[in-house]
């Protein structure tokens, strides 16, 4: 019975061939009688409608490889390099250009980012950096480039171009050319130019529009070139001022602990005065900026009986002008009567102020510079100091020296360690940001397929020992080219970021990842994960993205869906994470044929109720 039906079905059709064959010059007739297209018309209709339809698509599938290329590299040189050549083997064109504007609106032809088909490479100077400024795109600030209009020649003879122009352009043998503006956010950064030697060329408008879209993609490459290599050179700076500041951090550690100075002030100048057994000693602080004619006492011990001299400010003219430049050669005043010194009245009256009557002086040294004086004074009466009493205060006064050396040396430590730590966490953050980079898909902001490989593959390993289960869910979108054929690549995009976002939101535990696969196809990866748990995350992905209603008006329900593939497996030794994705990315083929807008497991032939 069933050969029957296929025999009879068989003979029908050779019948309607035979009759449509016989009738299609009488209807072809009786068409043309009634004003009405013939069979053979609409069919060539047909045909010519086919074609540029096939013609459209070609052109979107070779601009969604040259930007799925562009957006695959942080490496500019390699972007611009790609760009030209696959642009000019989609053109057919025999030369495509960069040109880049400088500060006066001239410019040059960059070499490294040039292709020329083989037999043009010594045409001209192009691809030399050569440059060429144009006065009337100087005159006008980029002309129409600014305003993102592009230039299109089929033949600068016949195109009505001035004859300065047209004599530039045969200097470099340039027939036809189509070219479109660059802009780096809102700047007009240079031109991608498309050229054509050898003769004219009747440049298509799918072919402008993939020029077009190409300096687009070009100019967002640009944008994140410039913040990687900001990025770049910023950590390069914090690791060159880290380093330095490591270095000098371990010189200093390798000094021999200090004291904290106000400390070794106030234990010292007590057992001092003690030892000498004199009415004060104090240190003296010069203010730098007076020339050795203002200061103050800043620490002291001193008996009861006589007043503090702490704080108290000291004007001191005689000073500055006569003894400073003594002191800073290492002198020292040793004065048993201040009254029988010879001293003038001005540096007279500032002892009596503090009740001196005898004193030694010794400067303290910072380095080379004079920071100050030890003094050691009597207050009570005169006092004929003895060498060995002398001797000790140039002694005390040495390790003083060497105490505020290490005193300024240690304030600069911290000072420096606290510029180290801000340097050191400045680089780990730009240290971060740039992994983060190299991690995400620079779209969707979710990770990219270089980190999903790297994650999946030590997931897999940890879960060989562990012999615990391994969930993988591969979606995509459905009747993704439609939408960016319908409603355009931008919004494209913004479909893509969206559905990222919202799985993403799904996609909670630390362990599990989502990453874009590549184009409009994403991937989970659940560790720990078994078939039942796969397909609740797998259900709850896909009603999110339903419940977003993205409209999508080329589809029978109207808004943007998903097809999900669901593969689990036990990870084992002598397998690979390959095959686990692709069990997935079959299970995603499954889901595709029965229909779209569901989700399938590996090795199902049903549709998953719990989908």
């Amino acid at each position: 019975m069933l050969e029957y039906l296929v025999k009879q079905r068989m003979n029908n059709r050779k019948i309607r061939y035979i009759l449509a064959t016989l009738f299609r010059p009488i209807i072809n007739k009786i068409s043309k009688l009634l004003g009405l297209p013939t069979i053979d018309y609409l069919q060539a209709q047909l045909h010519q409608k086919t074609e540029q339809l096939e013609q459209i698509s070609a052109h979107q599938k070779a601009i969604y490889q040259v930007i799925s290329k562009i957006r695959a590299s942080l490496d500019l040189e390699t972007i611009f390099r790609t760009t030209t050549k696959e642009t000019c083997r989609l053109l057919g064109v025999e030369r495509v250009s960069v040109y880049r504007f400088s500060e006066d609106w001239g410019g040059q032809f960059l070499g490294d980012f040039e292709f020329t088909e083989p037999g043009w490479d010594d045409c001209g100077k192009l691809g030399k950096n050569t440059i060429w400024n144009d006065s009337y795109l100087q005159e006008h600030q980029g002309g129409r480039y600014r305003h993102n209009e592009t230039f299109v020649v089929q033949d600068i003879y016949t195109a009505g171009l001035s004859q300065c122009h047209a004599e530039i352009l045969e200097q470099f043998q340039i027939r036809a050319f189509a070219t479109a503006p660059i802009f780096v956010k809102q700047k007009l950064w240079g031109i991608l130019a498309a050229y054509q030697h050898s003769r004219p060329n009747n440049w298509q408008i799918s072919e402008v529009k993939f020029l077009t879209q190409v300096s687009a993609q070009l100019g967002i490459a640009l944008h994140q070139a410039e913040q990687m290599a900001e990025l770049e050179q910023k950590a390069k700076s914090l690791r060159e001022t880290g380093q330095q500041q490591i270095i000098l951090l371990n010189l200093i550690s390798a000094i021999r602990e200090s004291l904290d100075f106000d400390t070794l002030c106030q234990t010292t100048l007590k057992e001092v005065r003690k030892t000498l057994q004199c009415d004060r000693v104090g240190l003296f602080r010069f203010d730098l900026d007076s020339n050795y004619c203002y200061g103050e006492f800043v620490a002291e011990s001193v008996l009861p009986i006589y007043d503090s001299a702490l704080l108290k400010k000291v004007k001191d003219y005689c000073f500055g002008e006569q003894y400073a430049i003594d002191y800073q050669h290492g002198s020292i005043q040793v004065l048993t009567d201040i009254y029988n010194a010879g001293l003038k009245d001005c540096h007279i009256q500032v002892l009596e102020e503090f009740q001196i009557r005898a004193q030694i002086i010794v400067p303290l040294m910072n380095g080379s510079k004079l920071w100050g004086l030890l003094c050691i004074h009597q207050c009570k009466n005169t006092r004929e100091w003895s060498k060995n009493e002398i001797r000790f205060v140039k002694q005390l006064a040495a390790q003083f020296s060497i105490a505020l050396q290490h005193s300024h040396l240690l304030a600069q430590t911290r000072s420096q360690a606290e510029e180290l730590s801000q340097a050191l966490d400045a680089l780990q953050e730009a240290n971060d940001k740039l992994e983060n980079l190299a991690r995400l898909d620079s779209l969707t902001k979710v990770p990219n397929r270089r980190y999903f490989d790297e994650f999946l593959e030590l997931e897999w390993k940890r879960l060989v020992r562990e012999k615990q289960f391994l969930s993988l869910i591969m979606f995509d979108v459905d009747y993704f080219k439609l939408y960016n054929d319908f409603y355009g690549h931008q919004a494209g995009d913004q479909c893509l970021v969206k559905i990222a976002q919202t799985a993403k939101e799904i996609v909670k535990r630390p362990v599990d990842l989502l990453a874009r696969y590549g184009g409009e196809e994403f991937a989970v990866i659940l560790p720990n994960t078994g078939q039942s748990g796969a397909s609740v995350v797998a259900e709850q992905i896909q009603s999110a993205i339903n419940n977003l209603g993205i409209p999508h008006g080329r589809t029978q329900k109207q808004i943007v869906t998903l097809s999900l593939g669901i593969a689990t497996q036990i990870p084992s030794v002598d397998q690979t994470p390959q095959k686990l994705i692709l069990e997935a990315d079959q299970a995603l083929y499954q889901a595709k044929q029965q229909g779209r807008d569901c989700c399938m497991h590996f090795r199902m032939i049903e549709k998953d109720a719990d989908c």
